[in-house]
């Protein structure tokens, strides 16, 4: 089937739930959450034009644009709270320079890691999950998740430097 044939109204309604239930295990903020979706099949509709495959590979093709767009949200996370002015000093300002620094620092390095490892620290601490859930989430026991989240840590220490 070709583009022309899939009826993406009827695609968005299957898919829609199976998206936000990804990011959700993904990102923790509601919005952010709504915001993701949104973005997903704005890009679906974007690229739906060179989807030349069977209506059965939809699912792969929804699938990798969400993936991308989640990791788009991690690469491009930066905090928004502004110090005010009046509280700002010359030393604030060269520490909020390294933090930028090490922020930029350690997202090159988050993505230099698979993506199993880099799911767990993203959950862990931008999603604030615990462990004992995204262990759950992820269909493995706690101490393998203990595991796996010490050498992500020992990864991005070395990637850091």
């Amino acid at each position: 089937m070709t583009a022309a044939v899939i009826d993406w109204a009827a695609v968005y309604k299957q898919y829609e739930p199976k998206v936000r239930a990804y990011i959700t295990g993904r990102v923790g903020n509601a919005e952010d959450i709504r915001d993701l979706c949104a973005d997903v099949f704005c890009e679906v509709m974007k690229q739906k034009d060179r989807f030349s495959g069977e209506e059965k590979a939809v699912s792969s093709f929804i699938f990798v644009i969400t993936k991308r767009t989640v990791a788009k949200f991690y690469r491009s996370y930066r905090p928004t709270d502004e110090m005010p002015e009046d509280m700002a000093d010359e030393t604030d300002i060269e520490q909020q320079t390294i933090d930028a620094q090490t922020l930029e620092r350690l997202a090159d390095a988050l993505e230099q890691l698979d993506e199993r490892l880099r799911d767990i620290i993203s959950l862990h601490y931008y999603g604030g999950k615990t462990l004992t859930e995204i262990a759950s989430a992820m269909g493995m026991s706690y101490p393998n998740m203990k595991i796996l989240h010490k050498k992500a840590l020992t990864q991005l220490k070395k990637l850091i430097g």
